[in-house]
């Protein structure tokens, strides 16, 4: 089978009708909720670095830079709206590919369709296709692309996704498209190891860029194979350590399933790696019934749903960004502050002496029975805090797996963006922007509110 061409078929061809309401309804979630991390984004110093390279770039200004008031290249314009939207970890997240899917899809999608002209409808389905190819390509590789290798999932497959989402805005035929997926594939990327400083939401910019450079490249002429995710030096076996993947079922996949409903999309409630997401659920779990005095604490035991530490790879930290990727201290401030929020993660807090007492207390362990399965095969964590006095407070908490849209309503999303808008619009133009993406699908051409969104 020509999987790649077979991709590249569902692609050019599938249209928004073909999804039902309720994947829809959640993509439109995804997207406000996408847009308003990268606002929210564009105040961090990583985006202040960005700026300044792509000033020094140049480029035709064809691409607003969200949050920032001028415009740049479609490519330069989604390496840096991308890494705005991931800067936070505030993005969501969605199970069966355990990647930040958004933050690749929009920011390769916005400036695509604002530079041709299209409309919300157009991006609307353009972020559906690449959700949908990334997702199938990732549910039929090894697993152990998402554990042992290394890989930051969202980096490779969402390349991928982007050079789809973006062969589709520029209307590639089939050829084209499989080309621009195999010219994206080449370019997929992302390390683990570089978690905790701007080199991880740079691999979501990266992503963005590499499907939009590859989209624009192959209109041009630019040729490239058309079967790099199958072919025997291909994606799916590079990635997957060389064993353990199944091309065609990532080609058979797509229009039987919905990976928007299936897998769905999971928002976030706190602005940090999501594998400390259901911890820090328990453990509010077990503010709201107990005092929790650190004093007293003699330790704590997480009991988690992958192979320690996965992405939690900083067990003790000393700046903002590693804390964003540390169980020991996502668990001491929430029992410390009573809350997570984007006022968590600096160096200052990190670094108090309260929390820094507290942190060595805290470990993490695998599930009993679970050891070496795959992340997130058992939907829950549990958190054990031993007091000094002899009691043991347990809590349990579950993830949520039904639906298109998980974690939250979108009454809550709406709330979310509003929040993380007025950090970078003002009121009237952060409400605004909101009736617009409620309206998406109506919306003609999205470059008035990519001109709202530069702030």
């Amino acid at each position: 089978m020509e999987v790649t061409k077979k991709i590249a078929e569902y692609v050019v061809n599938t249209s928004l009708e073909d999804f039902p309401p309720e994947a829809i309804s959640a993509a439109k979630a995804a997207i406000i909720d996408c847009l308003g991390c990268a606002l929210a984004g564009s105040k961090e110093p990583l985006a202040d670095v960005l700026v300044d390279y792509l000033n020094d770039l140049g480029g035709k200004p064809v691409a607003t830079v969200i949050g920032r008031g001028f415009k740049t290249s479609a490519p330069e314009a989604g390496l840096i709206n991308g890494a705005m939207s991931h800067a936070l970890d505030y993005d969501d997240i969605t199970v069966i590919t355990k990647t930040h899917p958004s933050a690749v899809l929009i920011p390769a999608a916005l400036p695509l369709a604002e530079e041709v002209g299209a409309t919300g409808s157009d991006m609307l389905l353009a972020y559906l296709l690449g959700f949908e190819v990334s997702c199938a390509v990732g549910d039929a590789i090894s697993p152990l692309y998402f554990d042992d290798l290394g890989w930051h999932p969202t980096g490779p497959l969402g390349a991928l996704g982007a050079a789809a989402a973006s062969a589709r805005l520029l209307g590639l035929n089939v050829e084209q498209t499989a080309m621009a997926i195999s010219l994206g594939a080449s370019q997929s990327s992302g390390l683990r190891q570089n978690f905790g400083t701007m080199t991880k939401p740079f691999h979501a910019g990266h992503a963005c860029k590499s499907g939009i450079t590859a989209a624009k490249l192959v209109r041009g002429g630019f040729t490239s194979g058309t079967d790099a995710l199958e072919g025997r030096f291909g994606f799916m076996r590079a990635f997957s350590g060389g064993n353990d993947y199944d091309p065609e079922k990532a080609a058979n996949s797509l229009g039987n399933r919905c990976f928007m409903i299936e897998s769905g999309i999971e928002i976030k409630k706190y602005p940090c790696c999501g594998s400390a997401h259901l911890a820090l659920d328990a453990t509010t779990l077990l503010q709201q019934r107990e005092t929790l005095d650190a004093a007293n604490i003699e330790r704590i035991d997480v009991t988690v749903n992958f192979d320690p530490p996965r992405s939690l790879i900083h067990a003790r930290p000393k700046e903002g960004l590693e804390g964003k990727f540390s169980m020991q201290y996502c668990l001491a401030a929430e029992i410390l502050d009573g809350r997570i929020g984007m006022s968590t993660f600096t160096d200052q807090q990190v670094m108090r002496p309260e929390a820094q007492e507290l942190i060595p207390k805290i470990e993490m362990k695998r599930t009993a029975g679970y050891e070496g399965q795959t992340s997130w095969a058992e939907p829950f964590n549990v958190v054990e805090i031993h007091m000094k006095d002899g009691r043991v407070l347990t809590e349990k908490a579950e993830r949520d797996s039904v639906g298109a849209l998980r974690g939250a309503t979108f009454d809550a999303v709406r709330e979310k963006y509003l929040d993380c808008a007025g950090l970078a619009l003002s009121a009237d133009n952060a409400k605004t922007t909101l009736q617009m993406m409620d309206n998406l699908e109506d919306l003609g051409p999205v470059g008035p509110l990519a001109d709202l969104l530069g702030g």
